[in-house]
């Protein structure tokens, strides 16, 4: 048996310690940054692995999203994300569509989780890379999502008109990242024009959804703090008197002019309501100051 001096030893270790890594946390923004993305991860591991066996009674159903729904959006206030979203009453509609969506993050999954309530039914465009990522990957295709290879744009695209039949049938939504990649750029990234061939050559209106930046971090100088991010959800933009494929590219740089619009639009209001300042809530910085190692405010004043 183990003594009493040792388990008293242990404790006094272990109390330590904690205050130890809340101190940490509290005045390291570069220990912040990584303990919220490993927390972000790991509970976003756990949640699926649970899910798993639910999702293994109706493989593939984009219903099954809504066991582990609950917990993921818990997992956004954990982190001092907020969401404010604009135009849901769109999404609230039970018709079939092609959702366009700005990507910028891993955390981006946390705007279609804080949805999903309100789209009901969505099934998810994905890379294929992502299946193997256990257990996300595999808790992700039982609950609908279709893994496509980005290097074979034929395949992917004959996947993808497969789904836009079933899609119909069963008026469900399909999520798509047309940049293709994560991108924190001034400006969105070119469109793939997979997502207007299915649009189009389906007449399935296209419902674009733009995400403000993240303001409150910033990967470079490893600061993770709390803030609001902003979306918006556009009005739906009609493809039954388009031509297949003449309307294609039309269609692309038209959904790419007007997304990037948004965007240039919410980047300033999330910067503006961002004020800079020299305290701390919690010890998270709210905004990146010149404090915190943030330089955006002092150069926007500039």
């Amino acid at each position: 048996m183990v003594s009493f001096p040792v388990l008293e030893s242990l404790g006094i270790t272990a109390i330590i310690g904690a205050i130890l890594l809340a101190i940490f946390y509290y005045k390291s923004p570069k220990f912040r940054y990584n303990v919220k993305f490993i927390t972000y991860i790991a509970q976003m591991s756990t949640v699926a692995f649970f899910m798993i066996p639910f999702c293994l009674f109706k493989p593939k159903d984009v219903r099954n999203i809504h066991y582990g729904v609950p917990f993921m959006r818990r997992l956004g206030r954990f982190l001092g994300i907020r969401w404010e979203i604009s135009g849901k009453e769109i999404l609230e509609k039970d018709f079939p569509c092609v959702i366009l969506c700005n990507h910028q993050t891993m955390l981006d999954v946390l705007a279609i989780v804080d949805l999903w309530p309100t789209m009901y039914k969505c099934a998810c465009i994905a890379k294929k890379e992502i299946l193997y990522v256990f257990p996300f990957g595999l808790m992700a295709w039982l609950c609908g999502t279709i893994y496509i290879d980005r290097k074979n744009p034929g395949q992917s695209q004959m996947k993808m008109s497969t789904t836009a039949e079933k899609i119909i049938e069963n008026k469900t939504k399909m999520w798509i990242f047309p940049e293709g990649t994560r991108s924190k750029q001034e400006n969105l990234l070119p469109f793939k024009r997979g997502a207007f061939h299915i649009a189009v050559k389906h007449k399935l209106p296209i419902v674009p959804i733009v995400i403000s930046p993240y303001a409150f971090i910033d990967d470079e100088k490893k600061i993770f703090g709390s803030g609001t991010v902003k979306a918006k959800i556009l009005n739906p933009i009609e493809t039954s008197n388009l031509e297949y494929p003449e309307d294609v590219s039309k269609l692309a740089e038209k959904c790419h002019e007007l997304m990037n619009l948004e965007f240039q639009k919410l980047k300033e209001e999330v910067h503006v309501s961002t004020k800079p300042t020299s305290k701390h809530t919690n010890g998270h910085a709210n905004t990146l100051t010149k404090e915190n190692g943030g330089t955006f405010d002092e150069k926007r004043r500039t």
